[in-house]
Order: structure tokens, then sequence, then C-alpha cells
């Protein structure tokens, strides 16, 4: 989660993204830009496709700015425009089912950290491959949730849910995973 001066520094860079800094855009993009294209990679599981897409949607922000609509939670926001843009992938390339597959993250450009520990990555595989075997919507509540570490509130705004609907769903599929877990 964020601390209170990030939370407040990010209120003041939306004050000025409202009145058309576009150096308060490029604050957002350096805030977000990991976080959306690792959203979208691990729902794609393709990196050329996950960065396309990640720059869509930024360009989708951009140009809902642009046209002076309203944005009160950017987080929020661009979590929803990159769902939303990966359902519109998905219906494009009228593929059935959102694969998630494990992220090389020593072949990604937009990662922080290199990571090499086989236990890890061993771990890490197991965990992606009993989530593939969970329905798309408790795949994306838990990327959401312990991925992205997004609050219920927001988790709720980008599923267009009610937080009480969300919290249930978080709850069952937190219990889908522990049974596929106790299943090995």
């Amino acid at each position: 989660m964020y601390s209170l001066k990030d939370s407040l520094q990010e209120k003041i860079q939306l004050l000025k993204l409202k009145n058309g800094d576009s150096e308060a855009f490029a604050f957002f993009y350096d805030q977000y830009v990991k976080r959306i294209y690792r959203f979208t990679y691990i729902r794609v599981s393709d990196k050329v496709v996950a960065q396309d897409l990640t720059q869509d949607i930024f360009l989708k922000v951009w140009q809902h700015l642009v046209d002076k609509k309203e944005i009160q939670n950017f987080a929020a926001f661009i979590f929803r425009v990159a769902r939303n843009s990966i359902i519109d992938y998905y219906r494009l390339s009228s593929r059935q089912e959102l694969p998630l597959e494990y992220a090389d993250e020593t072949e990604d450009p937009y990662s922080d950290q290199k990571t090499s520990l086989i236990d890890k990555e061993i771990d890490l595989q197991v965990l992606l491959d009993h989530l593939k075997k969970m329905k798309a919507e408790y795949q994306e509540v838990l990327i959401l949730r312990y991925v992205e570490d997004l609050s219920i509130d927001d988790i709720a705004q980008i599923m267009q849910k009610d937080k009480n609907n969300t919290r249930v769903l978080l709850h069952r599929s937190l219990n889908k995973l522990k049974s596929l877990t106790n299943n090995k």
C-alpha cells in the first residue's frame, strides 16, 4: 500500500492533471506503467501483446483526459481501462479462455528486479498453475488484491461491483485457491 505521503502526492498530481498539466500525466505514467504491464502480462501471457496493450491503455487514459472527462480515483480508473482492454483483446481474437501463465521476470522490460531463485520460481509456477484452474473472475480479483495490492474499494470500482460483492468474491476465490493447493 502507498504511504500517506505518496497518497497526498498522487492527489496533488491528480489536481494538476485535471488542469491539463502534461507533467502530471508523466508522473502517473511512471507510477503505473510497471503495474499495468504486469497486470496485462499475467492476463494475456504474451510480452508483445502486453506491451501493446499497456501503451493503448495509457493512450486511452490520455484521450479521456483530453476530452475533459472526470477521474476521481486514478488507480481504479486505469485498472478498469486495463481490464476492459484485456476483455476487448480476447473478444477481438475470439479466445474463450483468459490464460494465466508464469511471467519470466528475467526478460521483463518493465521489471524492477531480476529474480533467479529457483525456489521462488517453482513456488510461483505452482501457484500460477492453480490460478489457471480458476475462473477468470477469481483470477482477476486475486491479482488485483495480492499482486497489485489494491484496496477492496478500488477493486470494486475496477470490476464495477458492489464492495460487499467484491469481498465475497475475494473470499470465494481464496477458498477455491486453498482447496486447489490442498488437493495437490
